[in-house]
């Protein structure tokens, strides 16, 4: 019977006051020893009278011992017949529960993206009091993530692994990067480091290595030996590499066969040469949307003497640097990704040599702007020059014409992403001079009035050109009729000719969503595309048909992709795009990372606890034999049997607190110390003790 106290008086007070009555009352021990043994009785019990203490009396309810059974429902639980063995385990492990006298709870964690034992196991352990916890019981295949020895930490009951599936017969062959770089630059080669898993052979495979779907390397591979592969980025933008071994047979997913890892690939720095043949208004134009872009080099030369005209300054005179065509075309011109020629006509400075190697510049990969002026018209300009004309998408047709217009879109150029999204045409305001030309080739973006071309570009072998017939740009600059988008057009121009991805005018897009939700885009300047071939790992899917969605844009989604990574192919009139997408959130793809049997990251879990595994590989298997066992004991799992603790807990359902004494009793029991008190120190009792003595004494 507990028993409790309910003082009136704060007991520091209660204490410091009977310590007092007590020293006192032991300082008259020797005069009156009998006196201050009632007078301590008497104290003693006030002391109690004010401690106030009860008895509680409660009544109890006996709580039902739980066992708790974890449910594994990832994505690798739906591979092979693990579904139906989970399955089978879960009645029979509930049914033998249940003969045991045990509530059984289910909880279950997991899904398509994550097999997070973490989480699944603190909100079913939260569920219940511990105290009625005898046992747990997680059915998975032991691919499990998250730090759970923490969460046992205090648990007197143990924790039991049931691993579904036959780790024998299963087999897996996988890949993955150990190590891949986020960033690159242009033209480097960053190392990727892979390896290829497959617990079922140690003979060598063959990995396939592709960049955006495109076939880069074929390697033999040794299983479990990482292997170091550098690629040469070649082109900006986010570049996709895949690397994938063909299936072992009977696998149990094919889905990591292939692994992806995204590279953002950038220009280190953009280096542009402009030329300027002679200062005009729009020179400064150039200048400074070219020196506003913090991303590019601009080197810049404006061409004000002739390379025949002899030095006649002094030294100590003021002279204009020659011109240093040769260091620039013939040793360092590969250095630059974009050469402008504004207005530039022949004067001898640059030799035919010079403008062939500008021709073989471009052919080879590299890009040339021409922003043409009336000088275009004349015999000494750059369309008379015919080791660089031969490349021109256009060429004069007459002299420059004074006369205003407002640039407008063609077809095309309500398609090409360099002009397609430039804003409204009736906000644009007018040029005042334009060069006739006739057009060779390429495409034809803005044109001026009666149709006569005013943008053209075009790719020559490897390298893109544009001219740009006008030199009154400018105008929109200074705002003139209103102004234009001059500082974008121009931005967009010269990134184009640098092969920006975002501004290809014939490119494929693809995204692949967690839930397998895969979207494709098309930009083209075809009114018509063709469809698109798409192929999951080994397997080729059904044609992807686009639809027009924007002028020069075409979509097209699937909602029923059971892949990590998709290659996508398509052709066009000059050849063929090809892409990947694959999933951006690694999630999905690392639960399919490993998907064989493994006891190892739950072993640490059943160790804490003293929990056992047992192995369901097949409906028969799924039966079990439980045992009573003590908390603490080392031994509460063996070979065909596993245990659980007996709790015995229970519930409070009443409680009711009473005095130990009657309050009357405290005070009897003082008043008749103290009277006996008072007797023995006024010598009464000694007395009539003595007079008792003496009349025993006189009958004798």
């Amino acid at each position: 019977m507990p028993f409790e106290l309910a003082p009136a008086l704060p007991i520091s007070l209660i204490m410091l006051v009977g310590i007092l009555a007590v020293v006192a009352t032991v300082l008259r021990a020797a005069a009156t020893p009998m006196g201050s043994l009632f007078r301590l009785l008497t104290i003693l019990m006030l002391i109690v009278f004010l401690l106030g203490p009860l008895t509680t009396n409660r009544t109890y309810q006996a709580l039902p011992d739980q066992a708790f059974i974890v449910v594994d429902e990832s994505a690798s639980m739906r591979l092979g017949d693990r579904a139906k063995l989970s399955k089978a385990a879960e009645d029979g492990l509930a049914a033998a529960l249940d003969e045991q006298g045990l509530e059984t709870i289910t909880a279950r964690f997991g899904d398509g993206t994550s097999s997070d034992l973490e989480s699944g196991l603190a909100q079913a352990l939260a569920a219940a009091e511990r105290d009625q916890i005898s046992s747990v019981f997680i059915v998975s295949d032991g691919q499990v993530t998250g730090e759970t020895v923490k969460l046992v930490q205090g648990l007197s009951a143990p924790v039991h692994g049931l691993l579904i599936g036959d780790e024998e017969s299963e087999r897996d062959r996988r890949v993955s990067f150990v190590s891949a770089p986020r960033f690159g630059l242009v033209g480097d080669d960053p190392n990727f480091r892979f390896v290829v898993e497959d617990e079922a052979i140690d003979v060598p495979v063959v990995a396939t290595v592709r960049v955006d779907g495109e076939i880069r390397a074929s390697i033999t591979v040794l299983p479990s030996q990482e292997v170091d592969l550098a690629l040469e980025m070649k082109r900006p933008g986010e570049r996709i590499v895949e690397v994938s071994v063909p299936s072992a047979g009977e696998e149990l997913t094919l889905r990591n066969n292939a692994a992806t890892t995204a590279i953002n690939v950038i220009r280190d720095r953009l280096r542009v040469l402009l030329i300027s043949g002679e200062p005009h208004a729009g020179e400064r134009v150039w200048r400074n949307v070219l020196k506003s872009d913090p991303a590019v080099d601009l080197v810049h030369f404006t061409i004000l003497k002739p390379g025949d005209k002899a030095v006649s300054a002094r030294r100590d005179e003021l002279n204009l640097i020659e011109f240093p065509s040769r260091e620039l075309f013939l040793e360092k011109l590969e250095h630059f990704n974009v050469v402008i020629f504004d207005r530039y006509t022949y004067r001898r400075v640059i030799s035919s040599f010079e403008l062939a190697e500008v021709a073989r510049y471009v052919e080879n990969g590299g890009a040339v702007l021409i922003a043409a002026g009336p000088e275009l018209a004349t015999g000494g300009s750059l369309a008379a020059q015919p080791n660089l004309s031969y490349i021109l998408p256009a060429l004069p047709s007459g002299f420059a014409q004074d006369k205003p217009f407002v640039p407008k879109l063609t077809d095309r150029g309500t398609r090409h992403p360099i002009t397609a999204s430039l804003g409204s045409q009736e906000d644009w305001g007018r040029w005042l001079r334009n060069i006739p030309a006739e057009v060779r080739s390429g495409d034809v973006l803005l044109e001026a009035d009666e149709s006569a071309p005013l943008l053209v570009t075009n790719r020559v072998g490897e390298g893109r050109i544009a001219m740009l017939l006008s030199d009154h740009l400018w105008l929109w600059a200074r705002g003139f009729d209103g102004g234009g988008p001059h500082r974008e057009f121009l931005r967009r121009l010269v990134h184009w000719l640098m092969a920006e991805p975002e501004l290809e005018e014939e490119a494929l897009l693809a995204e692949l969503s967690d839930d397998g939700v895969l979207q494709v885009r098309r930009r083209s300047l075809s009114e018509t595309v063709a469809p698109v071939t798409a192929t999951a790992g080994e397997t080729p899917l059904d044609l992807l048909t686009l639809e027009p969605a924007s002028d020069g844009l075409f979509t097209a989604e699937r909602t029923d992709i059971g892949a990590d990574t998709i290659r996508l192919e398509t052709t066009t009139e000059d050849g063929r795009l090809l892409t990947t997408a694959a999933i951006r959130q690694r999630n999905a793809s690392a639960e399919y990372a490993a998907v064989t049997v493994t006891p190892e990251k739950l072993a640490p879990l059943l160790d804490a606890t003293g929990g056992g595994f047992q192995r369901i590989d097949t409906e028969r298997s799924a039966a079990f034999s439980l045992r009573p066992v003590r908390a603490g004991r080392g031994d509460q799992s063996g070979r065909g049997w596993l245990g659980y603790v007996p709790q015995r807990a229970s519930a409070t359902l009443s409680e009711r607190r009473e005095p130990l004494a009657p309050r009357w009793i405290y005070a009897l029991g003082a008043s008749l110390f103290l009277f006996l008190g008072w007797l023995s120190e006024s010598g009464r009792f000694k007395t009539s003790f003595a007079a008792g003595k003496s009349q025993k004494t006189s009958a004798v």
